[in-house]
């Protein structure tokens, strides 16, 4: 498991992300996947670099939301683990991201374009009710 070395840090600081003066070493969002994708979607266009998760579903919110985004400088996603489904409300339908603090104003720009046309043009799901329409026989 990646750690953080006790010798070089000696303390932590959490807090919700609307209470935060400075800009934090990490932030990590817990939402249902949709969202998810959309912020993942945003760190491939701010950063250009393919999006890889690293995991061991151990330490899930602890390690892979938190340390391993701190010690790496890049974002990393969790489906969480027993331990963190144990002790916290994880609902069975979200997950976890984590991402450097200094990278939040740079998906908040890339997050408000895809909404101006992605978000809304994905959720109707023009091409699902298409493909339904086919397979109904409804082809015109």
């Amino acid at each position: 498991m990646s750690r953080l070395s006790p010798s070089q840090h000696q303390g932590l600081a959490l807090s919700l992300l609307q209470d935060v003066r400075d800009i934090p070493d990490v932030v990590v969002l817990e939402a249902n996947p949709e969202p998810l994708m959309w912020l993942l979607l945003a760190y491939f266009y701010l950063m250009g670099l393919r999006v890889v998760g690293n995991t061991a579903i151990l330490q899930a919110t602890c390690v892979d939301s938190t340390v391993i985004p701190f010690l790496s400088g890049r974002l990393n996603f969790s489906f969480g683990c027993y331990g963190c489904r144990d002790a916290t409300d994880l609902s069975p339908s979200e997950a976890l991201v984590g991402f450097p603090g200094k990278i939040l104003q740079g998906l908040e720009e890339q997050l408000v374009f895809l909404a101006g046309k992605a978000m809304p043009h994905v959720r109707l799901k023009g091409a699902y009710h298409l493909l339904q329409g086919r397979d109904e026989g409804n082809i015109s």
